[in-house]
Parts: C-alpha cells; sequence; structure tokens
C-alpha cells in the first residue's frame, strides 16, 4: 500500500500556481514531506528555484538596481550615496556573480573595509547599501536568499558638530550675499534642513496660526514648525520672485524659478569675512539652531519634535550642552514635602 502526498503553492517570482506530489510507503514519511515543502514554500523555496536563477554579475545588477530602484524609489540623496558605495563595492565584487556571494564573502569585505582604515560610518554605509540590493535581488528572483542577513554593522563613534555663537550668527548674516540672508535666518531659527529649505514652498506658510509645514522631511513625514518673530519679519520682507509673469511657488528659487542651490563654497565665504575660523558647515545652522534651544533650557523632547529626530537618541547628543538644566532637574531630589520636612523638624505627627 502506498501514499500520496500532495501540496500546493504560489511561486512570489511568477505568480503561478505549483502542486508539487510525492508517493511514498509509509505514512509519516508522507506527511513530514508535505510539511517539510509547506514550510520550503512559505519562505519562498520554490521547487527547481535554483536552476531558474538567471545568471547576474554583480556588477550588472549593480546598474539595475541603481536605475530601477534606487534612483526610483529613493531620496536624491540617498540614490547619490549608493553611487558611491556600489562604486567601491564593485571594486571587490563587480566581476563575482550575484547568486555565488556567500556571507562569508560579505564579513570579508567589511573586516577587508576596517583594515584599509576606513571609517565606521562609510563601511555601515556601503553594508546597508549591500543589504537593500540583495534584499530587492530576492525580490526580482535573482537570488534565493540574501546574503548580508545578519551580518553586523560597525559600531560608530557619535560625529563631531559645530555650531555658531549668537555674535557669529550676527556677524554671518551680516557678511552673506544679500539673496541669501532671508535662508540662513530660516535655517537657524526653524533648524529646517537645506533640502527642506530649497523646497519650501509659500503655500507652506500660515501666517495666521504661525507655522511652517515641512512636506518633504528627511523620514517622509510632514511636521509644523512655529514662526517666531524673527522669522516672521524675515518672510514678510522676502519677495516673492515673479517668473513670466507668475508667481514662483518657491520661498527660494533661481531666476528661472526652479529651486535654489545653494553651493557650500558661498556659505564658506560668509563665514571667512565674519571671522568665524573653525570648520562650519551648512548642515550645521541645524545644530545652532538645537545646540541654543538646549542651552536656554527647552527639553530634548521638545527639540526633537521641532527637529524632525524619530529617535531621541539622535537629539541627546546636545545634552552635555545644558549641565545647568541638567543640575536643576537632578536638585528636585533635594526638595522636601512641608509634611516631610516637618517629620524631619520632630513638629509633625509620626
Amino acid at each position: 500500500m502506498g501514499y500520496l502526498a500532495e501540496v500546493n503553492y504560489t511561486d512570489p517570482h511568477t505568480g503561478r500556481r505549483i502542486r508539487e506530489q510525492k508517493s511514498t510507503h509509509r505514512l509519516d514519511l508522507a506527511r513530514e514531506w508535505r510539511q517539510t515543502r509547506k514550510a520550503d514554500a512559505l519562505r519562498g523555496e520554490v521547487r527547481g528555484k535554483k536552476d531558474r536563477l538567471k545568471p547576474m554579475l554583480f556588477s550588472k545588477y549593480s546598474e539595475e538596481y541603481l536605475s530601477q530602484w534606487s534612483k526610483v524609489e529613493k531620496r536624491e540623496s540617498s540614490y547619490r550615496r549608493d553611487q558611491v558605495s556600489l562604486k567601491r563595492l564593485n571594486h571587490t565584487l563587480g566581476k563575482r556573480q550575484l547568486s555565488e556571494i556567500t556571507r562569508r564573502d560579505v564579513e570579508k569585505y567589511v573586516a577587508e573595509r576596517k583594515g584599509e582604515g576606513v571609517t565606521s560610518a562609510t563601511t555601515n554605509r556601503e553594508l546597508c547599501c549591500l543589504k537593500n540590493m540583495f534584499r530587492k535581488a530576492v525580490d526580482w528572483g535573482y537570488l534565493k536568499s540574501n546574503p548580508a542577513w545578519g551580518v553586523k554593522q560597525q559600531k560608530e563613534t557619535p560625529p563631531e558638530f559645530g555650531f555658531l555663537t549668537e555674535n557669529e550668527i550676527d556677524r554671518v548674516i551680516e557678511c552673506s550675499a544679500p539673496h541669501m540672508k532671508a535662508f540662513l535666518t530660516l535655517a537657524i531659527h526653524t533648524g529646517m534642513r537645506r533640502g527642506e529649505l530649497f523646497k519650501l514652498e509659500w503655500r507652506d506658510l500660515d501666517f495666521q496660526t504661525g507655522f511652517i509645514t515641512v512636506r518633504y522631511g528627511k523620514n517622509g513625514e510632514t511636521r509644523h514648525i512655529p514662526m517666531n518673530s524673527i522669522v516672521r519679519q524675515t518672510l514678510d520682507k522676502h519677495p516673492n520672485r515673479i517668473v513670466k509673469g507668475q508667481a514662483c511657488p518657491y520661498v527660494f528659487s533661481r531666476p528661472d524659478g526652479s529651486p535654489f542651490k545653494w553651493p557650500e563654497g558661498g556659505f564658506q565665504g560668509a563665514l571667512q569675512r565674519a571671522g568665524v575660523t573653525r570648520h562650519i558647515r551648512i548642515h550645521d545652522l541645524r545644530h545652532t539652531f538645537a545646540s541654543h534651544l538646549v542651552m536656554k533650557g527647552i527639553d530634548l523632547r521638545t527639540v526633537a519634535k521641532l527637529l524632525g529626530h524619530r529617535d531621541i537618541k539622535m537629539t541627546m547628543r546636545y545634552s552635555h550642552l545644558a549641565p545647568e538644566h541638567l543640575q536643576a532637574a537632578v536638585e528636585v531630589l533635594t526638595q522636601r514635602t512641608p509634611q516631610r520636612q516637618a517629620q524631619r523638624e520632630g513638629t509633625g505627627s509620626p
């Protein structure tokens, strides 16, 4: 007497329904085979899939990944980061068949980069790119599994950041080009990222409620930033550019009406004229915003919300700037309630 085991599932790569059967003389073996194949199918392991994997060089696949996924689905800055990472990854893995790359190869690559003295941050960006590439290769049917899955990232040293003092803020704005004064003022008084300011539109400004809507945040989330009096005055005086008889939608734009793109060099020139000799980047204006809030006693959760940080750990880098605020917090423990104070002095009821 024989037993016939059967399992039906959908091929995740082609969408076709597949039926597998196996004959055996033992009922327990038939049941075991059926359970095993059902579990395999749930993991995406399709019968004969190895034979159907399309041969693909890593270098060839990286081109497809960049053009059909990274460029289309990611922010421009992330796409450029992928380009940089893949240039180095292709140097090592470019001539390898995609299906032949193993987890050991990935771990070896990470170790080699560490041995070359490359920063942990750079290595982690490359590893992240590799993981995302392989994940998409599985989705597209080029790989059975992700060989980079489970490879640990390197521990990163928190990056140092600079910020401008109040006097330096005034001097830098004064020494900047006329068309840049409003941009710098908003960067310092709102904490918005450079890219967010470039995409800021007049419709995002609500002078009635006093809020700026950030629609193109780094995490894809919308947030609202209140205008202080300086921001309001600056925007009131900032002209709305007219291009071919039409009002330009962008607050900061080029003469042709396209979003403004300001080179880092222009900012460095303003710093030099203002007498700021240490290294400060445009992004450090965001740090300037956060640093001054913390130094004036604003709690970190409020600062995190204004900055659009998902994780409070990102904001904790500013905590050392508020020693007096932290001292005042722990000093609360020394304060006693009236009842406890009376008991201590022996005047209250036991």
